[in-house]
C-alpha cells in the first residue's frame, strides 16, 4: 500500500474524514472502509507515459475538488501537483509531499493562493533543496507489524534498487564479490534504458549462485528481504528516501549504506547495518553487518519508521494548517511538531483530501 493510502487509513481510524482522489485505486474494504475513494482512473487503462498519466490525474483531481467544494486541507501525493480547475480547487489549502529528487520534478508545484509548502521525505531531500518552502519533514513508513522479523538471515546480499547507471548496482556486485557473497539484483524502476543497461553492464558480471531479476511481486521482494544477510544499498546522492531499507530492516535485515547519501539518516550505523565513508569499504562492512543482531535491527525500524508514527505526524501538520484562516494565518508553527511517541491530542473533526496515484507492482521478470 502506498504511504499517501497509508496515512488516509490512519487518519480515518483517528475520526477524520478523509477522502482519497486517486487513479486505479478501487473502493477501500475491510478495516479500510472508513475513508471515501474518488477514482480519477477506475479503469486502470495503460498510460502512454507516467508523465501522461500524471498530468492527467492532477487535472481530474482538480476538478474533483472543486466538485468537493471546500476541504479543510489537502495532502497532495502527486508528483506535479494537482491543477485547480475553479474558485474552490484554486484556494484550497495544500501542502504536498514530494517522494521524489526535487531537481526530477516535472514542474514546480502551482503557486496558487492556498498552497502551504512542502513536507519532505527526509532532511537529506530538504538539504538538497534549502530553497524550497518546507513545512516539515516526515519520513514515509510501513506497517512494520505485518512485517515478521525474519528467523535467517543466511541467504544471498541483495541490491534493490533502479538497474541503471551510478545507482550503485555494479558497486554491489563487485562488494558481494570480494566479501565472497552471492547476491540478487532486484529492479525497481522497468524501462528500455534500465534493459540495456542490464544486459550489457550488468549481467556479464554476475557469477555462480547470482541472480538478477528486472522486476518482483511485493511477495516477492518481501521473501527476499526477509532472508537476506544484508540490503547493499549505495545509494544515489540524489534520491530522497528508500522504502527498500525501511522495508529489510523491519525484517530484521541488516543495511549497508554510504555516507552523503539518505542511507545514513535511516540507518543507525552499528545497530541496524553500517553507514561507511567509501564505497571501497562495501566488502568488509558485508562481513560486519552479517554480525548484528536481527532483533535490533528491527527494533531500530519499528521505533522510527512504523506507520503510527507517520500517521501522527501528518495529522499534527495537517490539523496545525487546517486551523489557519489561510497562507498567512494563525495556527502554530508547522515546521516543528510532537514526538510522534508522545500522547495524541483528540482527532478535530476536519475533512481531509488526499492526492495519491496507487502503483501496479509489476509482474517478476528474470
Amino acid at each position: 500500500m502506498v504511504p499517501g493510502v497509508l496515512i488516509a487509513w490512519g487518519l480515518a481510524e483517528r475520526d477524520h474524514q478523509v477522502t482519497v482522489i486517486g487513479a486505479g485505486l478501487g473502493e477501500p474494504t475491510g478495516a479500510h472502509a472508513r475513508y471515501a475513494v474518488i477514482d480519477t482512473d477506475p479503469t486502470g487503462g495503460q498510460r502512454a507515459s507516467a508523465e501522461i498519466a500524471e498530468r492527467l490525474h492532477a487535472e481530474q483531481a482538480g476538478k474533483v475538488l472543486e466538485r468537493l467544494g471546500a476541504v479543510d486541507v489537502v495532502s497532495d501525493h502527486t508528483r506535479t501537483g494537482w491543477l485547480p480547475a475553479g474558485e474552490h480547487s484554486l484556494k484550497a489549502r495544500t501542502v504536498q509531499t514530494s517522494y521524489w529528487p526535487v531537481v526530477e520534478l516535472w514542474e514546480p508545484a502551482p503557486r496558487t493562493p492556498g498552497h502551504l509548502g512542502w513536507v519532505a521525505v527526509s532532511e537529506h531531500q530538504q538539504r538538497n533543496a534549502p530553497d524550497l518552502p518546507w513545512a516539515k519533514v516526515i519520513h514515509p513508513a510501513i506497517p512494520v507489524g505485518r512485517h515478521p522479523l525474519g528467523t535467517s538471515h543466511g541467504g544471498p546480499c541483495v541490491y534493490l534498487g533502479p538497474l541503471l547507471p551510478d545507482h550503485g548496482a555494479g558497486l554491489a556486485v563487485e562488494a558481494a564479490h570480494r566479501a565472497g557473497r552471492p547476491i540478487v539484483l532486484v529492479g525497481t524502476k522497468l524501462s528500455a534504458r534500465a534493459t540495456a543497461y542490464t544486459e550489457v553492464e550488468l549481467r556479464p558480471q554476475l557469477a555462480s549462485g547470482d541472480e538478477l531479476l528486472e522486476a518482483v511481486s511485493p511477495l516477492e521482494r518481501w521473501e527476499l528481504l526477509a532472508g537476506a544477510c544484508c540490503l547493499v544499498a549505495p545509494l544515489h546522492p540524489e534520491v530522497a528516501y528508500s522504502l527498500e531499507v525501511v522495508e529489510a530492516m523491519a525484517y530484521g535485515t541488516p543495511v549497508v549504506t554510504t555516507v552523503g547519501t539518505v542511507g545514513a539518516e535511516l540507518v543507525s550505523h552499528g545497530v541496524s547495518g553500517l553507514v561507511i565513508s567509501d564505497a571501497v569499504l562495501l566488502p568488509g562492512a558485508i562481513g560486519r553487518a552479517e554480525r548484528l543482531d536481527p532483533r535490533r535491527v528491527r527494533a531500530h525500524a519499528a521505533s522510527r519508521f512504523d506507520v503510527r508514527g507517520m500517521v501522527s505526524a501528518y495529522e499534527w501538520l495537517l490539523t496545525q494548517l487546517a486551523a489557519t484562516s489561510g497562507p498567512d494565518g494563525e495556527g502554530g508553527d508547522a515546521a516543528t511538531g510532537p514526538d510522534a511517541s508522545a500522547p495524541r491530542a483528540a482527532p478535530a473533526p476536519i475533512a481531509w483530501t488526499g492526492c495519491v496515484r496507487q502503483q501496479v507492482p509489476a509482474a517478476r521478470m528474470r
